[in-house]
C-alpha cells in the first residue's frame, strides 16, 4: 500500500545498488530477458512520476530475470546493497520517487564513490558505467 502522502502512486521495490545501475543503463545485461526486464522497469518508473520506489537489500523485479540469481553473485549484491544504502543515508524500506532517487544518486555518488561502491562489478570494470 502506498503512503497516504502519495494516494495515487504505486510502490515498486528496488535493490539499493540497482539505483546506481539504473542511472547508467545502456541496454546491456546478463541475458536478453534481463535487459527486457530492466528496460520495462525503467520505462514504468519514468512514465509514472508519482510512483514510489521502496529501496531494499533483497531480490527485486530485475533479479527475477537474472540468470545469476542464487549464485555467489547474489551474496556480493547484498553486500553492495548495504554499502549503497549507507552511502546514500537510507535504510531498507525507504520510499522515494524515481526523480528523488535519481537526484540523490547524482548528488552523492561520484566517480570515487562508484569505484568503492561498485568494486568488483563487471559492468563498471567493463566501462559501461561513466561516473
Amino acid at each position: 500500500m502506498a503512503p497516504a502522502l502519495f494516494p495515487n502512486s504505486l510502490l515498486y521495490s528496488v535493490r539499493a545498488h540497482h539505483l546506481l545501475c539504473a542511472r547508467h543503463f545502456q541496454g546491456y545485461g546478463y541475458s536478453p530477458a534481463f535487459v527486457r526486464r530492466v528496460r520495462r522497469t525503467l520505462a514504468l518508473w519514468q512514465g509514472r512520476t508519482q510512483s514510489l520506489l521502496s529501496v531494499i537489500n533483497d531480490y527485486d523485479a530485475w533479479c527475477r530475470a537474472c540468470p545469476n540469481r542464487g549464485t555467489d553473485n547474489c551474496t556480493t549484491a547484498v553486500a553492495r546493497d548495504s554499502l549503497v544504502l549507507k552511502h546514500l543515508g537510507l535504510v531498507p524500506g525507504t520510499a522515494l520517487t524515481w526523480a528523488a532517487a535519481r537526484e540523490l544518486v547524482g548528488r552523492k555518488v561520484d566517480k570515487n564513490a562508484a569505484g568503492r561502491l561498485c568494486a568488483g562489478c563487471p559492468w563498471l570494470a567493463g566501462g559501461y558505467c561513466r561516473w
